[in-house]
């Protein structure tokens, strides 16, 4: 990963949104200026195959995303193999209920919430579009999904070999023949129905470390359910560089990202 040279500001807070077995999990966040507020929120989920990263990997698109009228945030969450699945998740869902119990203070709306991830990160957004937390009265489902080269179904992975099959079985605790079920729980493209989230997929063709094929999978099974998708190749990209403002593919992702956020978490007054 690069870092960037453009460093963003420092966040306008840092708070702990979830405190699981007693570590506390951090969201930094950054706001619009409140004359050009869209009432919407985005929450970045970083990558690093669920074992390393951090919430900082983010904070220029967040700081980018907040100067186009969003509230954006970027987030710790749980690593494996420590916390194997679905802590990662749970935290992940912890931060947007979090997020939607800020709605006054903030002034946006609980249904106006997107969140956006690569790699790792990538799987989890797309977790996130497919599925809720039943047992809270505050959702836990995002209303659209940026997902950049993420996995959806890992009994692929398990079966055939191709892919990160160390990283997925550390993520996930077992191995795929010893407990499959995990497997299948923790694979997105398994749980579309009509109510997943609008999803942008990002992914070049020729990525080595996740096949392409993993984001036509979801791509199909988006179209099979009727929900809005679309799937943007990024040849030549590899499997990295989207958190360098500097990098061409960056340049090349972002005003799509901004379109597709725009275009499903409209403003108050349906301004991009």
């Amino acid at each position: 990963m690069t870092e960037p040279k453009d460093k963003p500001p420092s966040p306008d807070f840092a708070e702990v949104f979830s405190s699981p077995d007693g570590q506390d999990l951090i969201a930094d966040g950054y706001l619009p200026d409140p004359d050009h507020a869209n009432a919407a929120a985005v929450v970045f989920v970083h990558g690093g195959g669920w074992r390393v990263g951090s919430r900082h990997a983010f904070r220029w698109h967040a700081h980018q995303l907040s100067l186009h009228g969003y509230v954006a945030c970027t987030i710790d969450y749980r690593l494996a193999p420590a916390n194997p699945y679905p802590a990662a998740l749970i935290d992940c869902q912890s931060a947007l209920k979090w997020v939607r119990k800020q709605t006054e203070r903030f002034q946006i709306r609980q249904d106006r919430i997107g969140v956006v991830g690569s790699s790792a990160g990538g799987h989890l957004v797309a977790c996130l579009g497919v599925r809720d937390d039943p047992e809270d009265t505050i959702s836990a489902q995002a209303d659209c999904v940026v997902d950049v080269h993420g996995i959806h179904d890992f009994p692929i992975i398990g079966k055939s070999g191709v892919g990160p099959v160390m990283q997925s079985v550390a993520f996930l605790g077992s191995a795929y023949p010893e407990n499959s079920e995990i497997w299948e729980d923790a694979s997105p493209a398994l749980h579309v129905s009509t109510d997943t989230a609008p999803m942008l997929l990002i992914h070049d063709p020729d990525d080595e470390v996740v096949p392409c094929d993993q984001s036509l999978l979801m791509g199909n099974a988006l179209m099979r359910a009727g929900r809005p998708m679309q799937f943007l190749p990024t040849p030549g990209s590899g499997h990295g560089f989207v958190y360098d403002p500097e990098h061409a593919w960056t340049r090349r992702v972002w005003p799509t990202m901004v379109t597709w956020l725009n275009q499903h978490l409209p403003g108050p007054h349906g301004q991009s």
